[in-house]
């Protein structure tokens, strides 16, 4: 009854703003013919609107947009928003109260009608807009971004003049932070197909610096504000790069060591603009054993080259002519009896540089470093050298050794020494290698100052401009800046510090006897309360020349939005602090952390690390048959599930909880291998899998004593302790002669853990050592641990992964399957083959992530090439990601991750898109490009101009009358203000992501009925309530 009444009185309200219409004079336009409307100038022309990607307005509409102003834009709580319109407004009603009564009743009338006609239009544009979303729905283009984190290049970092920057190149781009915050400034990218070789600072100006690039080309920057000066193609890869400065002139003299079959000193003279011409270079050597270090003195006079088994001295002849065309060596060479490592040349200078310049005798003292840990000092090398070529001049056997140049002799480093530097003056070198420990060397009286445990191996030293400070690269990808007088860290950079590989480990995949246990993947997760922070485990230290063992004991956590680490602990026991090499002088090793999850909410982080004795630990048992060795690993193995609690107040993880063998081996009394670990996605809980083929679910329960509920320091939460809640035996197979009690102590290849999205049924897949068995991926009721459904459908004999992902159960392998565990069928299989690598190692180098946001996942999978079918080592590796949706097997998007392979692919949480780390610790982010949505609105106003007969100036009309013509929009609205009462002054604010999140909610099947869209869009607007609120 209250819509008839209501319909009613709005048809006679109509009927009476007719009348009130057919009466209206206008003052300069022609009379409107009964019944027509004269479309008002002051009216807002609203253009329709279409779900398309992009924002589509047209002309007309722009016109009308320009012409004239929104009604609501111009009035704030009712009252106009020029002080002049209102005068205006004001003396206009006074005069004319009985138009304004009949503007009152027309503009009601005319309110209710738009509003009429707005919701019909936005139910139909609404409907018009779901229906296109489930017919034509297509996935949006993906992106991958440029790559975040990589390693610092094994170069010295260079400060800046002042000290304030430090110069710190990558594979991609070089890096310029600030010494005192520690954080980034700039980066200067290189090309897309380039990698940085190597880098040093002009010599003229020190705002500018040189980069060399695997394309052949040292191209000229200013790192102060990023602006790319020049560049040169020398059409040879560059390893080494050093920059002098050109006797009586002022320029920059390059000095390159250029590898491209042969190895090639060559010195080049650069210009750019119309100097281009002058460019000209300057072969000084040429040798087939390949150079390691290249040092470079007194602006060229003098070349100091280091081979892998001797050392090359050269001093330029005509040392008073600058040109570079005179530029001519006379070169020395003496042998050592071990392999270089590392050196250091320094020049005793006295009188000053330019006499040093002119004086035809240099005092040159070399440090060189071996792989023994020795130091040999070299005093005044160029004279000695010529006392022995005068010696030998009449000798047959004309080669020098070591021993004829009388060095002196420092050891204390255990194993090979990475990093020499003299002090500026000469009188101290400092030293750094695998021991973690930096030393200093007192020259004059041999005695000897350590800083130890570093965090990391060390790789590389540089002395600051003023000698002030020390610049120390780290085998983790950190480098620190201390003071020489006190040795405390003034900067600490960290880089993205997991696992990585070199070129050469990949390229011997193929090799059948090559075990590539480094390329299990990276345990990793995101922060579900935040997703730009993504944690996963690194090495405790990566040294560039072997070494590197297998154990990760830490954690890092990466920001992806500042593209910096935040946080590092350990995990597990570690060498930090203590000896990491134990009497017979082999290293130490440290559990590994296998796996790790964070829970659903992020209070909770579950890892499992592992630890096997070394086999050189029990050779005395092996007895010459290396199984024995392999048994006893295996008993004395050590397996730990660890629980942490998240402490925001110190912003790191505390140990909870410690189950020692979460799974053991029955019989033997022995840890079994984890081989998945999973948290519950509807609760706080993990679940695990091992060798023993058990599937444990691990719950908290709340600490309680006598009742009460024991709290902890803090006061303000309960103590609990973890335990097994459930422990469900997966069988053996499912058709198994009973006789046979063998069979079911098989240990299976893999098993692999996924939870449903309520966490009601956990999928176990298991896979079998034989190849002929095809594996079972068993559905077990989490409610009561019974196992529901085994489905053998399904060819799963390398099993990779495990995910559910809505009503599909998703299994990659061989091949990529999607199940519908509701109908029970298959829905699509896809292969999933690496020629030319072992099954085994294939399904280690697979990855899947799923994203429930838009019900997408993601799979990994190399690309490696050969020349021949028959060769050992693969040309060209590769890593193609591929995004799937679980109802057809068409690619929604894939990319091609160039030299290098994915060690990690996890799904943003709470939004769409996923994160790959790869074998160089670049992490890539893969995300859908934002679409663009069109908000639905009502068609263009049909309301009929009302204008009224009153005097204005001629001079004044058109302004009157636009003025009048708003009053008219002002008293619409105040007309009709129960229809159309806004809780704020403006528009409503509608995002994009609002809609996205009515019409994206999920798979097109699952979408809510029409008629709760058609709600939740008028609800955004904040029309239907008000609506519903003036009918009844």
């Amino acid at each position: 009854m209250a819509d008839v009444a209501a319909a009613a009185q709005l048809k006679r309200k109509r009927e009476g703003a007719e009348a009130q219409r057919k009466k209206a004079k206008t003052g300069k336009n022609k009379p409107a013919a009964a019944g027509e409307a004269t479309p008002s100038k002051t009216k807002s022309a609203t253009p329709e609107v279409r779900a398309t990607p992009k924002s589509a307005v047209t002309s007309e509409a722009k016109g009308a947009q320009k012409k004239q102003p929104t009604p609501h834009n111009a009035q704030t709580n009712g009252t106009s928003a020029d002080p002049a319109t209102s005068t205006l407004l004001s003396a206009k009603n006074k005069s004319t109260p009985k138009t304004q009564s009949a503007n009152a009743a027309a503009a009601l009338a005319g309110g209710e009608r738009d509003v009429a006609i707005a919701s019909t239009a936005v139910a139909a544009e609404t409907q018009k807009q779901v229906d296109i979303f489930k017919k034509e729905r297509s996935p949006h283009p993906w992106s991958i971004s440029a790559p975040q984190g990589g390693w610092f290049l094994p170069q010295d970092p260079v400060f800046s003049p002042d000290e304030k920057y430090l110069l710190l190149g990558k594979l991609k781009a070089l890096d310029v932070y600030a010494a005192d915050t520690s954080l980034l400034v700039r980066s200067l990218p290189l090309g897309a197909s380039s990698l940085a070789l190597a880098y040093a600072l002009s010599s003229t100006d020190s705002d500018l610096v040189y980069v060399a690039d695997s394309a052949g080309i040292i191209s000229l920057w200013n790192w102060t504000d990023g602006s790319k000066l020049g560049r040169w193609g020398i059409g040879a890869n560059v390893q080494h790069l050093v920059v002098v400065e050109q006797p009586t002139t002022s320029r920059d003299l390059i000095f390159t060591h250029e590898a491209d079959g042969k190895h090639i000193v060559n010195v080049h003279a650069l210009y750019t603009g119309d100097e281009a011409s002058k460019t000209e270079v300057k072969q000084i050597l040429r040798t087939s054993r390949p150079i390691t270090e290249m040092q470079v003195l007194l602006q060229g006079k003098l070349i100091v080259l280091s081979t892998p088994n001797s050392m090359i001295v050269g001093k330029r002849r005509k040392f008073k002519q600058t040109a570079l065309q005179d530029f001519e060596y006379t070169w020395r060479e003496f042998e050592m009896s071990r392999r270089i490592t590392t050196f250091n040349a320094f020049v005793q200078i006295s009188g000053g540089k330019d006499k040093a310049l002119e004086d035809a005798r240099d005092h040159l003292d070399l440090a060189v470093g071996d792989e023994e840990g020795v130091i040999y000092l070299f005093e005044d090398v160029i004279s000695r050298f010529v006392a022995v070529e005068r010696s030998q001049k009449d000798a047959s056997d004309k080669k020098v050794g070591p021993e004829s140049l009388a060095p002196k002799r420092l050891h204390w480093h255990r194993t090979a020494v990475r990093s020499l530097k003299y002090s500026l003056d000469g009188n101290y070198l400092i030293s750094g290698g695998d021991e973690t420990v930096l030393t200093i060397w007192q020259l004059a009286t041999g005695k000897q100052q350590h800083l130890p445990h570093l965090t990391a191996a060390i790789e590389s030293i540089a002395i600051s401009p003023s000698g002030a400070s020390y610049g120390v690269t780290l085998a983790n990808n950190s480098v620190i800046v201390l003071s020489t007088s006190e040795l405390k860290a003034k900067t600490n950079i960290v880089g993205i510090q997991t696992r990585r590989i070199s070129a050469g480990k990949l390229h011997r995949l193929s090799n059948p006897h090559f075990s590539p246990n480094y390329l299990t993947l990276v345990p990793m997760d995101i922060d579900p309360n935040n997703n730009s922070h993504i944690t996963f485990v690194t090495p405790s230290s990566q040294p560039r020349h072997g070494g590197a063992s297998r154990s990760e004991p830490y954690i890092q956590t990466f920001d992806l939005a500042n593209q910096r680490p935040i946080a590092r602990q350990p995990l597990t026991r570690n060498n930090a602090t203590d000896p990491n090499m134990g009497p017979d002088g082999r290293p130490i090793l440290e559990p590994s952390v296998n796996l790790l999850r964070i829970s659903h909410d992020g209070a909770w982080l579950a890892t499992v690390d592992e630890w096997v004795p070394p086999v050189a630990d029990l050779s005395y048992i092996e007895e010459g048959i290396s199984a024995l060795n392999v048994e006893e690993r295996t008993l004395r193995r050590e397996v730990y599930l660890k629980i942490w609690r998240r402490d925001e107040q110190n912003a790191q993880w505390v140990l909870d909880a410690r189950i020692d063998a979460p799974h053991f081996i029955d019989g033997v009394s022995a840890h079994a291998r984890v081989f998945d670990l999973i948290a519950d996605p509807s609760g706080a809980g993990f679940a695990t899998v091992g060798e023993d083929r058990v599937v444990r679910i691990w719950r908290p329960k709340t600490r309680m004593r006598d009742g009460v509920i024991v709290r902890g320091a803090d006061r303000m939460r309960g103590l609990v302790n973890w335990s097994l809640d459930r422990a469900v035996k997966l069988a053996d197979k499912l058709e198994v002669d009973e006789a046979h009690e063998a069979a079911q102590s098989t240990i299976p290849r893999t098993c692999r853990l996924a939870f449903s999205a309520d966490g009601s049924v956990l999928a176990a897949g298991v896979s079998w050592a034989s190849d002929e068995d095809p594996g079972v991926v068993h559905m077990v009721d989490t409610n009561d641990g019974s196992i529901r459904r085994s489905i053998t459908e399904v060819d799963i004999t390398a099993l990779s992964s495990v995910a559910v992902l809505g009503r599909h159960l998703i299994l990659l392998g061989n091949t990529v399957v999607v199940w519908d565990m509701i109908m029970d069928q298959l829905v699509y299989s896809i292969p999933n083959k690496t020629p030319g690598v072992r099954i085994a190692t294939h399904s280690q180098l697979l990855s899947l992530a799923i994203n429930e946001e838009d019900c997408t996942f993601a799979v990994s999978t190399p690309r490696l090439q050969k020349k021949e079918p028959e060769d050992e080592r693969f040309t060209k590796i590769a890593t193609k990601v591929t995004v799937y949706s679980p109802t057809s097997s068409e690619p929604v998007w894939s990319c091609t991750i160039p030299e290098a392979l994915v060690l990690g692919l996890v799904a943003k949480k709470g939004s769409r898109g996923f994160v790959a780390l790869d074998t160089s610790s670049n992490i890539r982010l893969l995300t859908p490009s934002v679409a663009t949505f069109q908000l639905p609105s009502p068609p263009p106003e049909s309301t009929s101009e009302v204008t009224e007969e009153m005097e204005v100036d001629e001079d004044d009309s058109e302004d009157a009358e636009e003025t009048a013509m708003q009053n008219v929009s002002d008293l619409q609205l105040s007309a009709s203000e129960e229809l159309l009462r806004t809780s704020e002054n403006d528009k409503p604010v509608v995002s994009s992501e609002q809609l996205q999140q009515i019409f994206d909610s999920g798979p097109s099947h699952a979408l809510p009925p029409v008629r709760d869209l058609f709600d939740a869009v008028l609800g955004l607007y904040g029309r239907k309530p008000r609506i519903a609120a003036s009918v009844a």
